[in-house]
């Protein structure tokens, strides 16, 4: 058959599934009507291998396929007959358009069919099943009320799952050795569990596959006692995490987002990229302690996004443009360092009523001793990159300044995190393009 016959079929395929799960709905709950299509296409999907000979037809099948989802989803008598089962349900969610994206990214980047078919595996059968637990018997909370809901349930099914769809293509298609299968089945297992947890509006769709992958590309082929010691790494991380967690109000959904940003750190980056998130992480609390007052205020997982968006962006670039390898990681590292400013900063100055002098030189002197000083150790750039990063960290201080002044930091608002983000996001750009202007 023809990859054109193929697209027909698949589409067809879609249509039919839809079809089956509107037929049953009205027995059903909304959710259990999307995992239908979910499964129902997820299934069909993992066929792509070995039915489409060229990789465009994919993409070309993707660009038919969102512009139908979003008629669909638009248009309000479509939406209630027929695209009810995939948007019947009580909260804001984009999956079925993150599908289809995460499908095609995986399809036209794998090189070996267990990449795609673990990768989709996960997405189609560790999702939904966890999800339909979750829903049904989840009784122990992992999120606070501000947070979505995660059950502790659907977490440990999603692990399970996620490691046999791991272990069995491995298995079966690979020549890696049985003691690697078991540790990367388990890690992929761990990294797919925190996902979910963290994933809102649908997007585990669309970062579980493309992550998945990720890992996959970059610890197949590793030894096994290099794989070993990234899960060392990761079980020790435990540790620091506990402790915050009994220090401050940071919430349990936050410790779990805090550890999939450095599971995606480690595995991206390595060691010396993870030392300045860990830094930011670990004096979260303390130099100073967290007052009383602030121990008032809750610190969700929008905090810790908040805190490594722009860090985590920057690894991003590094992986993509190798050739500008160092001066990302320094931008990562000064992303950390300015939040660790500002942060401190904030708190001296609202919760400890210390002088604006006092905290803008305390605050520079803590940044500089638990970030600027690693990063320039493991770093082989020479000074005059030391020269600017540290002019970069005096500056954060006045956008510190202004950010005080703006927001009321005795309650944690969209707004105030945008601020932040964007205050430190504008300094990692500009500190960014001196350093390529001069190199």
């Amino acid at each position: 058959m023809t990859d054109f016959t193929w697209a027909l079929v698949v589409l067809v395929a879609l249509g039919a599934i839809m079809g089956v799960a509107k037929v049953f709905s009205a027995g059903l709950s909304a959710e259990w009507s999307r995992k239908i299509v979910h499964v129902g296409m997820g299934c069909v999907s993992l066929g792509f291998p070995f039915m489409f000979e060229s990789r465009l037809s994919v993409l070309y099948l993707a660009l038919l396929t969102i512009p139908l989802l979003l008629v669909l989803r638009l248009n309000q008598k479509l939406r209630k007959n027929l695209g009810d089962v995939l948007l019947g349900i009580n909260r804001k969610s984009f999956g079925e358009l993150y599908f289809v994206v995460a499908i095609v990214a995986v399809f036209l980047l794998h090189q070996q069919p267990y990449e795609y078919l673990i990768s989709i595996a996960v997405l189609t059968f560790a999702d939904s099943i966890a999800a339909l637990v979750g829903v049904s018997y989840g009784r122990f909370r992992i999120s606070h009320a501000e947070e979505d809901a995660k059950s502790s349930e659907g977490s440990i099914m999603f692990f399970i799952v996620a490691y046999f769809c791991t272990l069995i293509p491995l298995q079966l298609m690979s020549e890696v050795g049985r003691a690697e299968v078991l540790v990367v089945s388990f890690l992929i297992g761990v990294l797919a569990a925190l996902i979910e947890m963290v994933s809102v509006n649908g997007n585990d769709n669309l970062l579980l596959p493309i992550l998945t992958f990720a890992f996959l590309r970059h610890n197949i082929y590793q030894s096994l006692p290099i794989i070993g010691i990234s899960m060392g790494v990761m079980l020790i991380l435990i540790i620091p995490c506990v402790i915050i967690y009994k220090l401050t109000t940071i919430t349990k959904l936050s410790i779990v987002y805090s550890l999939l940003g450095a599971y995606i750190i480690l595995i991206q980056g390595g060691y010396m990229w993870l030392i300045p998130a860990a830094m930011l992480f670990i004096t979260f609390g303390v130099l100073p302690f967290m007052p009383k007052e602030e121990r008032q205020i809750t610190h969700t997982y929008k905090v810790i996004e908040c805190n490594a968006i722009v860090g985590i962006s920057c690894l991003i670039f590094a992986s993509l443009f190798s050739a500008y390898y160092d001066i990302l990681y320094l931008s990562f590292s000064l992303a950390f360092a300015c939040h660790l400013t500002i942060n401190t900063y904030s708190r001296l100055i609202n919760f400890k009523g210390r002088s604006a002098v006092f905290a803008a030189i305390f605050s520079i002197l803590k940044a500089m001793v638990f970030i600027l000083v690693p990063t320039f150790l493991f770093s082989n750039l020479g000074h005059v990159p030391v020269m600017i990063y540290l002019l970069f960290l005096i500056l954060s201080i006045y956008f510190a300044i202004y950010l005080t002044k703006r927001f009321d930091y005795r309650h944690i608002t969209a707004e105030k995190l945008m601020g932040h983000k964007l205050s430190v996001g504008l300094l990692v750009l500009i500190f960014t393009l001196v350093l390529l202007q001069i190199s």
